[in-house]
């Protein structure tokens, strides 16, 4: 920077670093001669940098940018631009960021956010001119760095604080320094290259992005046809039906059946292997049987599903890169816990979650201790909304259940016999008692409790209800996650340990003896909220929203004034 640059800078700067010192305002200095803002433009880019940033709007070209980063990110560069020459002229770099820019939507975000169209129309009118009166090389400048910078972010940590969603959404996104961002992605040979390898490494991104394209180009081709109830309350193979073949066009457009689609109207072989496959891919009870369910998934529009598809990708950005060596995954809309041991899964069971009034949290933690033949304290939530009212008809309900009540919650309170408690005196004092649930076959937490550290008091556990696991639908818990077969979780948590071989984990739960099993190696468990994802196969599934979590986080990302699909269908 010349002297007279440095000059020019200081004199720029001082009213704003004179006032943030807390000094007495001065004179403003003589009004110059000449065009100062013309002469800081030729003689000192750096300077035409500085001066634009210590003002105070937000806007450059119309467009809100975050001034108080782009003030930070100039400011260690020492307001040199990175994306001009000399001249005022875009350097290659600059050119290939804007490429990046405008591919945005390829990962489900929205190339409008980042200036892209503001930044080619700029471009193609400031062509080599650093001095057009149309746009400034200033403008371009600043609209690439905030857009650049803002895409990286969002591509790798997400759009949105997960807690600004939901306060069930316990989930710290990746900790990103937009300066440092900035400059790794100016300097690096292909600025486009190194902003597509901040997409989430998660295994199925890739899938996800390709199923996006795909859906989009079904969207621009007129979507998918509907598929009208058939006459009978159910479509059946074999039968006749006039919606037969909207059936077969639509299982056709998505892909999940092959080859011409037939005119004829009889539920053949082959249409049901299609029905099936779609109702597998969904989430459904797999019986070809096409019933209300299968229709109404059916003509879920082409658009919703692209929404979904967002709405999950965006949750994949706040997960770590690395979910565990060893880790426990369990995908709430699916109903389902799979453990994973070097990237392959070795453990594959159903689970019960919390129902839509007491939705089972986001987070993940690690599964630190095994519990033998629990007890189970109610919390005074559920004493009061689960308990009482069943109490208030049957006195005798908690010592059928096997529970002991305490005369308080302090150490060493004195048991009371729960059947001559006179509960509707009682009332929502229940929560002054405490109400312990012994072990035994009618323990609420079965014969295993997994604990998982975490800020909402939810575990993983055992159930004496086993007959709920057969429900397609399986959303009945109080926000704990009950599993499928906790004798076989138990074995991959604590594989490696030989204190506790199966064996005797056996002999404690057939002496239903309560014991702590604190394991060794903890593992990583992570509770997911994934409506669309691609599995091993390279199959696009989907399933039911079944808490609205995915309509919550667009309509949030919205609200910040970033483009989202919408979903037209209420759902969850």
């Amino acid at each position: 920077m010349t002297p007279l640059a440095r000059l020019i800078l200081a004199f720029a700067l001082a009213p704003v670093w004179g006032a943030a010192a807390g000094t007495l305002p001065v004179d403003p200095p003589a009004t110059p001669t000449v065009d100062a803002a013309a002469t800081i433009r030729v003689i000192a880019p750096d300077v035409a940098l500085a001066r634009r940033l210590v003002e105070e709007r937000r806007t450059v070209a119309g467009r809100p940018v975050d001034l108080p980063m782009l003030r930070r990110f100039y400011a260690q560069r020492g307001f040199r631009p990175l994306w001009l020459g000399d001249d005022g002229s875009v350097r290659d770099a600059g050119r290939k960021a804007l490429a990046a820019l405008q591919a945005a939507g390829l990962d489900g975000l929205a190339a409008d956010d980042y200036h892209a169209g503001p930044i080619a129309r700029r471009l193609d009118a400031h062509s080599l001119d650093a001095h057009s009166d149309e746009t400034t090389p200033v403008e371009l400048e600043l609209l690439l760095t905030d857009g650049v910078i803002a895409l990286a972010t969002h591509r790798r940590a997400g759009r949105i604080a997960p807690r600004s969603v939901s306060v069930d959404f316990a989930v710290t996104p990746p900790a990103m320094d937009p300066v440092a961002i900035g400059n790794a992605v100016a300097a690096a040979a292909d600025p486009a290259a190194a902003l597509e390898a901040l997409a989430p490494p998660q295994g199925d991104h890739a899938g996800l992005k390709a199923a996006l394209a795909a859906l989009r180009a079904a969207d621009a081709a007129g979507g998918w046809p509907r598929v009208p109830a058939p006459r009978a309350a159910k479509l059946e193979p074999g039968m006749r039906d006039p919606a037969v073949r909207a059936l077969r066009q639509r299982l056709a457009a998505s892909g999940d059946m092959t080859g011409a689609a037939s005119a004829s109207d009889l539920y053949d072989a082959t249409l049901r292997q299609g029905v099936e496959r779609f109702q597998a891919r969904h989430g459904l009870e797999v019986d070809g049987i096409v019933g209300t369910s299968t229709v109404a998934t059916l003509n879920v529009p082409v658009t919703d599903r692209i929404a979904q598809v967002v709405a999950n990708m965006e949750r994949a950005r706040w997960f770590p890169a690395d979910l565990g060596e060893r880790h426990v995954a369990v995908n709430v809309p699916d109903y389902r816990l799979q453990a994973v041991e070097n990237g392959r899964v070795v453990q594959d069971m159903r689970v019960i979650v919390g129902t839509k009034l007491r939705r089972t949290p986001i987070f993940s933690s690690t599964i630190t201790s095994v519990v033998l033949n629990p007890t189970w304290t109610v919390p005074v939530s559920l004493a009061r909304e689960d308990y009482l009212p069943k109490l208030l008809k049957n006195p005798g309900y908690l010592a059928e259940k096997g529970f002991t009540v305490y005369s308080s919650w302090a150490a060493g309170a004195a048991p009371l016999d729960s059947r001559r408690i006179n509960w509707k005196a009682v009332g929502t004092g229940i929560g002054r008692l405490k109400l312990r649930q012994d072990p035994g076959p009618e323990n609420a937490l079965g014969q295993m409790k997994f604990n998982i550290p975490n800020g909402f008091d939810v575990y993983l556990h055992d159930t004496p209800g086993r007959e709920k696991f057969g429900q397609t639908v399986r959303a009945f818990s109080s926000g704990c996650v009950r599993v499928g077969d906790p004798k076989a979780l138990a074995a991959f948590v604590l594989a490696g340990d030989p204190d506790w071989p199966a064996e005797k984990r056996q002999q404690y739960l057939d002496r239903r003896e309560t014991k702590t099993v604190t394991v060794r190696r903890p593992v990583a468990v992570h509770l997911l909220y994934k409506t669309a994802w691609v599995d091993e196969a390279g199959l696009l599934q989907f399933r039911d929203d079944v808490y609205g979590r995915d309509s919550e986080l667009l309509e949030a990302i919205a609200r910040r004034g970033l483009s989202v699909p919408r979903i037209t269908l209420a759902r969850g």
